[in-house]
This record gives C-alpha cells, sequence and structure tokens, in this order.
C-alpha cells in the first residue's frame, strides 16, 4: 500500500496533517491530524474522544510533557485506518487539557507500520506500508 496525502492549507501556512479514521467501540468517525515526527504520542482533543463513544477516564492515565508544560491524558489503544479499509491498532493518548489547532498522530505506534516520507517541495506526504 501507498498512499499520497497533500499538505494542509490553513491561513497561508502550510501543514502535513491527513485524515484519518478512528474507531470507537460503536462507531468510526474521521478527523484531521498533523503527522508530528517530534511528537512521541498521538494525541487527540477530549471531544474526540466523546464523539468515538470512548470512556474517556477508563484509558491509562498519563503525563506528557512539552515546551508547553505537563498535561494530564488518557490512554487508549483503537483501530485507525489512512484508507478507510485497513485497520492497525494504536495508542491514543486524549486529553481535556490538549488545546492546540490540531490532533496530533506521534510516532508511537502510528509509525511503526510505515515508511512515512515528507516531500516539502511538493508540499506532499509520502505513506507506504
Amino acid at each position: 500500500m501507498e498512499k499520497k496525502f497533500s499538505y494542509l492549507n490553513k491561513n497561508n501556512q502550510w501543514f502535513p496533517a491527513i485524515d484519518i479514521t478512528l474507531q470507537g467501540p460503536k462507531r468510526a468517525r474521521k478527523f484531521k491530524a498533523l503527522i508530528d515526527s517530534g511528537a512521541s504520542f498521538s494525541v487527540f482533543r477530549a471531544e474526540i474522544a466523546e464523539l468515538l463513544e470512548l470512556k474517556l477516564e477508563k484509558g491509562e492515565i498519563v503525563y506528557l510533557e512539552g515546551i508547553g508544560g505537563r498535561i494530564l491524558g488518557y490512554m487508549h489503544k483503537i483501530k485507525v485506518s489512512i484508507d478507510e479499509q485497513n485497520f492497525f491498532k494504536c495508542k491514543i493518548v486524549f486529553s481535556r487539557e490538549f488545546n492546540v489547532s490540531f490532533n496530533l498522530l506521534g510516532r508511537n505506534d502510528f509509525f511503526l507500520p510505515f515508511t512515512i516520507s515528507f516531500l516539502e517541495k511538493n508540499k506532499e506526504i509520502l505513506i507506504k506500508k
């Protein structure tokens, strides 16, 4: 499998963000997320967990530290897909304290099944399995 994505243009800035499908216990939903090779974990806002009908606090409690300080989150292992067909398990932290403009896809679990190339000149991301 090989899939190419165009960068997202937001306010005249280009971001390596893709559509990703997350599978909750009862439903799957598609969301935008930034592929972040500097992030250890994938982190999504708490309202995404609610839309997927996940019980947020049932996840493993984790504290994530970064440039902006430390946030509390709850790690869940759920199915994700970049093509709406091939799903794989991925650890995702959901946090009420995560208040940035993009959900993040980090290295832990999300990067493992793929080779991910950032084609800056073309403003594209190439993902190969």
